[in-house]
């Protein structure tokens, strides 16, 4: 493959790590999509936005950027980066503060060709989805994130569960990389805050889903029952009860 298709950046605040990652990005790319989240509460995060679409590079083809009205939390914005992008192959998602060293997107680029449902990225455990690519075999195998785990923490534990449930044949490509973990949760004593709720919230979902807590799992389906592992339905009042800002 002579390009990657689509890598797409959600951030609610951190621009100068936005930037970071945006310049790690050293092989052709078709687009770079970015989610902002900020509803323009981080000037960093409008400044970086300016810098990124100024210095772009000839070898990636462009800069798209959507501002929400409302944070659509980190599901939400992978649903949103591969509807957005219905015109590329395959989707990358990473986080703001996942940052590849010099020569590792190349890996990726080498290996893009053999996955054939996706890959993950992230060098760890705790940070294997960190970097992820999304196709659309494996949106037909295991589906979209659940946007009930908002605004984030236990939806890659889903989504991990959902494809050990599967028959998806998921690869595992682990990227050398600089991570700053929870950067958005450790910006704000408001959010570590409002995370201690949220964080026990979405664990409740996670039981009340797969009848356990992440690798005691007694379901193999949603909820116990005949679901599909895609099944989840938008609840925008638990949304709502569950925002940071």
């Amino acid at each position: 493959m002579d390009r990657l298709e689509c890598i797409g950046v959600p951030i609610l605040v951190g621009g100068h790590k936005l930037i970071e990652h945006f310049r790690t990005i050293d092989v052709p790319l078709k687009r770079y999509y970015i989610v902002d989240n900020s509803m323009e509460r981080d000037s960093s995060v409008d400044k970086a936005l300016d810098q990124i679409c100024e210095e772009k590079p000839d070898h990636i083809q462009e800069v798209v950027i959507v501002q929400n009205n409302q944070n659509a939390g980190y599901p939400g914005s992978v649903n949103q980066i591969i509807r957005d992008n219905t015109d590329c192959k395959h989707w990358i998602v990473c986080g703001y503060d996942w940052h590849p060293v010099p020569g590792e997107w190349e890996r990726v680029l080498d290996k893009i060709p053999e996955i054939s449902d996706g890959a993950f990225l992230g060098g760890t455990p705790t940070d294997c989805m960190c970097g992820f690519v999304w196709t659309p075999n494996l949106l037909a195998k295991v589906g979209y994130l659940d946007e009930n785990f908002f605004p984030g923490y236990y939806e890659d534990n889903d989504y991990r569960h959902r494809i050990l449930q599967s028959d998806a044949n998921v690869a595992s490509i682990p990227l050398r990389a600089y991570h700053d973990r929870s950067s958005t949760l450790k910006s704000s004593i408001h959010f570590e805050r409002k995370n201690q709720y949220t964080f026990h919230k979405n664990c409740q979902y996670y039981i009340e889903k797969w009848g356990g807590t992440p690798t005691q799992e007694k379901y193999d389906r949603p909820f116990g029952k005949d679901y599909p592992l895609s099944f989840w339905e938008f609840d925008p009042v638990r949304r709502q009860k569950l925002r940071w800002i």
